[in-house]
């Protein structure tokens, strides 16, 4: 796994078309672009439709990747972004994700139901968030950026971000509370 001391070297042979470095990005970020991608999809095959087209721009651009202060994943993530925008747009529905895949991490059926109603409940609850406020929760607890990633990602400053985070976040707990009848 690349290192954040090493990554400029690795961007920078990746640049000259360097098949090690180039394989090392993509098995470092291929596995976090494909679940942002069927976090938002709900589709598998839609996912990895995404992630190889992601990639494919990434190897057909890197020679104009400049660095900016944006880590190589903040670029991955905003054309990941981009695809998955184009793909929602061009199937015109909402994301979802099949049942199976959330009762396959309870340990019974009981348990499983529990949590397919929490995970309903967060959903419904995402869904009414603004676009801002639920693309702060997902760049921040989903795809886990730091303040200043998701700032970069978003084109915001850090403080917006704080803020937009801390506004998603408060909705959202009452938003959750409201769906599973707690308040």
């Amino acid at each position: 796994m690349t290192t954040p001391a090493t990554q400029p070297d690795i961007v920078h042979r990746a640049q000259s078309a360097d098949p090690q470095a180039l394989a090392a990005i993509y098995e470092q970020y291929a596995p976090a672009i494909f679940r942002y991608a069927y976090y938002r999809l709900g589709d598998p095959e839609l996912a990895r439709d995404v992630q190889s087209d992601v990639f494919l721009r990434m190897i057909e651009s890197i020679d104009r990747y400049e660095d900016r202060g944006w880590s190589i994943s903040a670029w991955l993530y905003r054309i990941a972004h981009a695809r998955t925008i184009d793909v929602l747009r061009r199937i015109d529905r909402q994301p979802q994700v099949p049942l199976e895949a959330w009762s396959a991490l309870a340990d019974g059926p009981d348990e499983a139901l529990d949590l397919t109603a929490d995970r309903a409940a967060l959903g419904k609850a995402m869904a009414r968030l603004n676009p801002c406020q639920r693309r702060v929760v997902l760049l921040r607890f989903v795809y886990g950026l730091s303040i200043e990633e998701t700032a970069r990602q978003m084109g915001r400053s850090v403080g917006s971000v704080k803020a937009l985070q801390h506004r998603a976040t408060a909705r959202l707990g009452k938003l959750v509370r409201a769906e599973l009848g707690d308040g």
